[in-house]
């Protein structure tokens, strides 16, 4: 079925979203170096660096107009390049750069509400604020999106009421010399000042969330660029026009502008002012974690990155575990406490991929010129070309400045080139949640191949004994091994055990002799080993012993039935599956008699590979049809059911099988097989891993299956993982709960 995220955010909230990021870093952060380096042009210079944003900025607004999904710049480079290299290496350094400058946003709150209050350190705050933002996130883009409002409004606010009374205290005295370091000490600040707008980017990762985004994200874009331009420049020039800009140096003190507003204000505008920090940097991080899970989501969407990236949660809409991974990467990045090379690294991945953008641009003028587009670059081709230009040259300067922090990039970088080219291809064999594929590449795991192949079939009181010997006969046969029938007399605590009991005797030698008769045919002589034959008050307990002891490559069992009672009177195959790593096949016998066409619901689970293997011994040991049906959802369009299609046909030739490919659209899946289940004669299905308290009390969806076909069914557990150990089976049900209810 296709992910889609649903629309919450309108053009207020995507002007916020796009402002959040922008206005907090170079105010609450970069002041004192600008004035540093610039001295009173420091205001010049953000202004320049706002115009030159736009070049950048308007090619973002020409793509979304025309490709308006999540992703942002990733989406349209990846777009522009046909999904390949280029694409995923843009999706890669957005992806990790937007989650690691959440870092700088964390430990940024953290200082302030230090400030605030002083028995809160600095990093328990930051925790506490990534873990905040975590949540808001998974409840819903709505939500986030309505957090996000609130706090820039406030931060907004509190900066115009600064600008607003600081007019009244302005000293022009204070701007001469406006020039202290020359044109060159401008220029310097605009390299810096100007990544601090780059987050203008970030709305566009939440295109498939945002309302009418061909008209609103533009829009957010330039009325953002354009307020967030003048706010800053305004800032900057009536800061330095407070306090002489000697003043407000680094080296002179940590809160510049803060000072400026206590100059003005007193005690009290040191204290709001300090207020739009954390609102500023609760703003930064909010946005970033947006944009980071989406662009994650969006790569996963595109089979570039493991399919449980793309898994949305059913009631908040939300890229759950998308959001979990980038609050990982922050919860790394905020640790190492580096704020300078962090924001180099963040800042070297988001210029690059800002490049690839504007080059992305010119890609689509000549590859889709027929395309409507809502907005166009001016001007072009100069602005894209210009655009190119900038970053590229603040990619040198940053280079030149911070070299460990580019040796670092590179190197990440390159871990991604690696991923791309020598692990992504292995993902498409792999099992479902991992491969980025709709669906796993249909493969079969192969049996151990040895002299001594045992199949143990515990009969017990199963009235279709008969049924399972010849089934374990067929499967002995195709590897050449043996089959080890065990009937297992199970005697109530009343009853004392005792051998030569005439009841016990006369069901052994009943058993016994319904072996021997169905072994008389000399074809299969020679698959029968030693009967097992025990007295026992534990079935269960008798039939892992024995497992244990022998040690048999394959146990077949006979289907009982499903639900709490059955499991609470201490069900064998109950027991079995969940006590064993031993392969187990359960076999429930139907109306009908001759097995020539079997039914092979393919969903990619774990086990699907260890049952393909055993499907291809029943096919040619019935010389049956096999069809290979998968369930899609009722909303899966055609191109979706092809590409699935498709991944099938290419795993029943490596596997070198044949079969018919079936995909049937259904909401539900237990009603989808069994509807597809009148026209065979035996379902075959891999264990399913429904786990919790609703499954133990009723079944899984493999029991429910069994339960109603009127056709035979056989359900097969490969070897058991270490993921399916009890313990870890119930810490997972309460994950589950926790992330999808």
């Amino acid at each position: 079925m296709q992910q889609k995220l649903d629309r919450t955010l309108g053009l207020y909230s995507a002007i916020t979203i796009s402002v959040g990021t922008m206005i907090g870093s170079a105010i609450f952060v970069l002041a004192g170096t600008s004035y540093e380096v610039a001295g009173p042009s420091a205001s010049f210079a953000v202004f320049l660096s706002g115009i030159a944003a736009f070049f950048t900025a308007f090619s973002f607004c020409e793509l979304v107009t025309f490709i308006p999904t999540a992703g942002g710049g990733y989406a349209y480079v990846r777009e522009a390049d046909d999904n390949g290299i280029l694409g995923f290496i843009c999706g890669w350094g957005f992806w990790l750069g937007y989650a690691m400058s959440c870092g700088l946003f964390a430990l940024g709150f953290g200082t302030f509400l230090n400030y605030f209050v002083p028995v809160i350190p600095r990093m328990i705050g930051a925790y506490g604020l990534i873990i905040y933002v975590m949540a808001t996130n998974i409840k819903g883009v709505e939500n986030s999106g309505r957090l996000q409002n609130i706090i820039t409004t406030g931060l907004i606010g509190i900066l115009f009421l600064y600008i607003f009374y600081g007019i009244f205290h302005l000293d022009l005295s204070y701007q001469t010399p406006h020039f202290p370091e020359g044109l060159s000490g401008t220029f310097t600040a605009v390299g810096f000042l100007y990544i601090t707008y780059i987050g203008y980017g970030l709305v566009t990762t939440a295109s498939e969330e945002v309302i009418n985004p061909e008209k609103n994200i533009p829009k957010a874009i330039i009325i953002s660029l354009i307020l967030v331009t003048f706010i800053k420049t305004a800032v900057f020039f009536i800061g330095a026009s407070i306090i002489p800009w000697e003043n407000l140096l680094p080296h002179v003190t940590s809160t510049p502008l803060t000072n400026t507003a206590v100059e003005m204000a007193g005690a009290y505008g040191g204290v709001l002012f300090a207020f739009a920090g954390l609102l500023a940097n609760l703003s930064s991080i909010n946005t970033a974690m947006l944009a980071a899970s989406r662009t994650s989501f969006a790569m996963s969407r595109d089979y570039n990155l493991p399919s449980i990236f793309k898994k949305i949660n059913p009631k908040t809409k939300t890229p759950i575990f998308s959001i979990l991974a980038a609050t990982l990467i922050v919860f790394i990045s905020t640790s190492i406490q580096d704020l300078e090379h962090i924001s180099t690294i963040t800042s070297i991945f988001a210029l690059v991929g800002y490049s690839l953008v504007n080059i992305a641009v010119v890609v689509f003028r000549k590859k889709r010129p027929d395309v409507k587009r809502a907005f166009k670059v001016p001007f072009y081709p100069y602005t894209p070309i210009l655009g190119v230009v900038v970053n590229v040259l603040l990619v040198i300067q940053l280079m030149i400045s911070d070299l460990f922090a580019m040796l670092i990039a590179s190197l990440i970088m390159f871990a991604g080139i690696g991923y791309y080219f020598l692990l992504k291809p292995k993902l498409e064999q792999a099992p479902k949640g991992v491969t980025p594929n709709p669906i796993p590449v249909l493969k079969a795991n192969q049996f151990h191949n040895h002299d001594n192949y045992n199949v143990l079939v515990a009969i017990g009181e199963n009235k279709n004994a008969k049924n399972l010997l010849k089934l374990g006969s067929m499967i002995a046969r195709y590897h050449q091994g043996k089959i080890i029938p065990l009937h297992v007399i199970d005697v109530p605590e009343v009853i004392p055990i005792d051998s030569r009991n005439e009841q016990f005797a006369r069901k052994t030698n009943y058993y016994q002799d319904l072996i021997d008769n169905y072994f008389q045919d000399k074809n299969l002589k020679s698959l029968m080993s030693d009967s097992l034959s025990i007295i026992s008050r534990n079935t269960s307990h008798a039939i892992l012993e024995t497992a244990r002891n022998i040690k048999p490559d394959l146990i077949l069992m006979g289907w009982h039935r499903s639900g709490l009672a059955y499991r609470m009177l201490g069900g064998p195959v109950h027991n079995t599956l969940q006590k064993t790593s031993i392969p187990v096949a359960i076999f429930k016998k139907g109306s009908n008699n001759k097995i020539k066409n079997i039914l092979y619901p393919y969903g990619g689970g774990y086990h699907s590979r260890y049952t393909l293997n055993l499907i291809k011994n029943l096919t040619d040991s019935y010389n049956a049809d096999l069809t290979i049906l998968h369930i899609a959802g009722q909303n899966a369009n055609q191109e979706e059911c092809q590409e699935i299609a498709e991944i099938l046909r290419k795993g029943i030739e490596q596997v070198k099988l044949a079969a018919n490919i079936k995909i049937k659209k259904s909401n539900s899946l237990t009603e989808g097989i069994i509807k597809a289940s009148e026209k065979h004669d035996l379902v075959v299905l891999g264990t399913s891993s429904d786990w919790g308290v609703k499954n133990y009390l009723t079944g899984s969806t493999t029991d429910k299956i069994m339960e109603k076909i009127d056709c035979s069914g056989l359900i097969v557990r490969g070897e058991k993982l270490i993921i399916e150990k009890k313990y870890l089976r119930n810490f997972s049900a309460k994950l589950k709960k926790l992330l999808t209810d």
